[in-house]
């Protein structure tokens, strides 16, 4: 069998899409660390063996700096993970390319069993907890609730969307998180939930005709304005939504918005927005 060389396997690092990463030792154990949660012992001993190819245990713990103590049960996770394999007493390193797909084929088996123990415990999470959550929806007619990050905002957008039965969006940042929003949208619009649903967005935004037609065919119309300042969702059902990003935060799409249910608030917006719909371009 042919040893993969050490410029093998870095070529192969850099290729890994999305990553740039520079052949040192350093960030190739870092890789294998972050993105296929490797150990430290597990990154080092890995690469070891591909770069000098065949040996046992004692030579492996001195030549990857991993204490005897803890070289077996390394050795054991290694071949588990499928990155290393053994031959009489001594182990060998799989292929780059095989092990790295391996392991991400790993992952995404072991996502697919969490989110379908995730889903099952949303059914029946939401069923006791729904009827204690209406009580305090209730209490909260005329208040100011801010919702922080993403994951928030987008909760609550669906949550509304599925409530109301006309809907204004401005969209300015969440243009770039479209591929979260739309399934969203057509999903709701698709089973005739909100009866009529607005989009604003900035006359520089391009839109894919794909998107394009996708809205059409679920009834959602989309203008296009110079007077987009930031992202806002209006409801027939007194509620307003006003996001912008959040500098404090780290996340992909980082955002902070402010929700306000007030009938007088929400009446005097949905005008507002009224005035530009209609001098707003069809799309």
């Amino acid at each position: 069998m042919k040893h993969l060389s050490w410029y093998d396997y870095e070529e192969g690092v850099k290729r890994m899409p999305g990553q740039k990463i520079e052949p040192t030792t350093e960030n190739l154990e870092a890789s294998l660390r972050e993105n296929f949660k490797l150990s430290s012992y597990e990154a080092r001993t890995y690469l070891t063996l591909l770069r000098l190819g065949l040996l046992n245990p004692k030579q492996i713990s001195a030549k990857a700096n991993v204490p005897m103590p803890r070289i077996y049960d390394t050795l054991d996770s290694l071949m588990e993970k499928g990155f290393i394999m053994k031959r009489d007493d001594s182990f060998l390193a799989v292929s780059p390319r095989r092990a790295l797909h391996g392991r991400s084929a790993q992952f995404e088996t072991q996502f697919a069993l969490e989110q379908k123990q995730r889903k099952l415990a949303e059914e029946q999470l939401g069923k006791v907890l729904e009827s204690g959550n209406q009580r305090r929806e209730k209490s909260e007619e005329g208040e100011i609730s801010i919702l922080k990050g993403f994951n928030s905002i987008a909760n609550t957008f669906s949550d509304l969307l599925e409530k109301s039965h006309e809907v204004f969006l401005l969209a300015k940042r969440a243009v770039d998180a479209k591929d979260v929003f739309i399934p969203i949208l057509l999903e709701y619009a698709r089973n005739n939930l909100p009866k009529k649903i607005r989009i604003i967005v900035p006359r520089d935004v391009k839109i894919d005709q794909e998107d394009i037609s996708k809205a059409r065919r679920v009834g959602i119309e989309i203008r296009k304005t110079d007077r987009v300042l930031f992202d806002m969702m209006a409801t027939d059902l007194d509620d307003v939504i006003i996001g912008v990003p959040d500098p404090q935060s780290e996340e992909i799409n980082h955002a902070i918005a402010i929700w306000v249910r007030n009938s007088s608030f929400s009446k005097s917006t949905r005008s507002s927005i009224e005035e530009i719909w209609n001098s707003a371009k069809a799309v």
